[in-house]
């Protein structure tokens, strides 16, 4: 062996034991700042234990400190404890055991309905966003805690609850009395033929209507036996709706824009090492199998359209498979991934993360900006509650009138207006889609 030789290899073994020296240090620091962190949460938990007005729960102060750490990353971003995760896994499922509604402490207002989940006990007798729950059972929902909510309201099949509601605008609470069952939340809630206004005499024009509520597991068949059963029928046409969708699983997403698309890019989604290496990351491409006739569409979509909803929106429109009518869309163009978290006795929580951000084929990612739809149809708040009412009352007529009326809750009464919504977004998607139709009229008399 050479001297050279040697001093390389000297050189060598010294660089590799530096490494391994700084390595051992960073691991070090690492573990010291972990350490630091976790005494810190320990005093400021020990300070709020002995010095808090009032005892509290172990269980609320490490909720609290999971779920601001969570939200600290983005308004997305959401650490659940076992009942929130549990909710969210009937959601996606689409069972649920229940009275089935979603709500949200409001520091003004108190407990607020967010919404009735479509299908549900509370969706059948009337409750309607914005509705205070001032009472459950008797006992008032001042200072209750989320947890303590959910427990209350919660029970097997066949149980009642009674709630004291404060409707929106009113002044004088109501009870509803709900009786929990075991619900299939169907994410496709309406699949239909409508009737184009105007026709000139003599003329037919086939128009379909669906509506997705939101994406489940199930959204993509659901929403091809639909489509299969509209076109059996004659279809020309399609209103797909997908206003007051919060969005949902991207999977479901992607497969409802494969029924449309037979071909070419639905959607890309980017994550943090992509964005790194500064790469296209991962597409998901239509297939040809499974594809539906190549009909007009028309999507309507608002600004509570979000997320799988705006996946769906912004591949047919980029692709120039359909045309968006309505409002400007939520602007939720990032995705999360849920991941378990053992609790131990307490059960299981899971950390939602957004882990990437999407971005529809032609555009980039428009995170907080939104869709911007072909024809737009603004609505006021007053008419996002109103077709939001008018969904109430067609479910509660089309399967029991009286089960609103029994539990103290009749949506045409109570001094709401029982006139029909004139809903001016879905007579303009109709509108369009006329308008690339060859409609059929009988032949002029010849006049001889």
């Amino acid at each position: 062996m050479t001297s050279r030789t040697l001093a390389w290899l000297c050189f060598f073994a010294l660089l590799a034991g530096l490494a391994l020296r700084m390595h051992g240090q960073m691991q070090a620091s690492e573990s010291e700042k972990i350490a630091r962190e976790q005494a810190t949460y320990q005093t400021v938990r020990q300070l709020i234990r002995d010095n808090y007005v009032k005892e509290i729960d172990d269980k609320k102060l490490f909720y609290g400190a999971m779920a601001g750490m969570a939200s600290s990353l983005d308004r997305h971003s959401q650490f659940m404890p076992p009942e929130d995760f549990e909710q969210l896994k009937t959601q996606t499922s689409g069972n649920y055991e229940g009275i089935g509604v979603e709500f949200d402490a409001d520091e003004s207002n108190g407990l607020v309905v967010l919404t009735p989940l479509e299908n549900s006990p509370a969706y059948r007798s009337g409750v309607l966003p914005g509705d205070r729950i001032v009472m459950i059972d008797g006992v008032s929902t001042v200072g209750m805690s989320r947890e303590k909510v959910s427990r209350t309201i919660k029970g097997s099949s066949g149980t009642s609850v009674r709630l004291t509601l404060i409707h929106e605008g009113q002044t004088v609470p109501v009870d509803v009395i709900l009786s929990r069952a075991m619900n299939e939340l169907k994410s496709v809630q309406v699949a239909e033929m409508v009737s184009p206004p105007n026709l000139p005499a003599g003329a037919t024009a086939k128009i379909g209507y669906a509506q997705i509520s939101q994406f489940q597991e199930r959204t993509g068949s659901d929403l091809d036996a639909a489509l299969s059963s509209l076109e059996s029928k004659g279809m020309q046409a399609l209103v797909l709706d997908l206003r007051q969708n919060p969005g949902g699983l991207l999977l479901a997403a992607e497969q409802v824009a494969d029924l449309f698309l037979k071909d070419g890019l639905i959607v890309t989604v980017i994550t943090r090492a992509a964005a790194t290496a500064k790469t296209k990351g991962s597409t998901k491409y239509a297939e040809e199998a499974g594809t539906h006739p190549g009909y007009p569409v028309a999507v309507l979509v608002d600004g509570n359209s979000a997320s799988a909803a705006e996946v769906v929106a912004g591949a047919l429109k980029d692709r120039g498979r359909a045309v968006l009518v309505g409002d400007r869309t939520y602007g939720k163009f990032s995705v999360q991934e849920v991941m378990h978290v053992p609790l131990g006795k307490w059960g299981e929580s899971a950390l939602k993360l957004t882990v990437a951000r999407y971005q529809t084929p032609t555009s980039p990612c428009i995170d907080g900006q939104g869709i911007v739809p072909d024809y737009p149809v603004p609505f006021t708040i007053d008419q996002q509650r109103a077709l939001q009412m008018s969904r109430v009352q067609r479910h509660v007529k089309d399967n029991d009138p009286r089960s609103a009326k029994e539990n103290g809750r009749d949506p045409r009464k109570n001094g709401e207006s029982s006139k029909p919504f004139d809903d001016l977004q879905l007579k303009k998607a109709v509108e369009v889609l006329l308008g690339t139709l060859d409609l059929k009229t009988p032949a002029e008399p010849r006049v001889r």
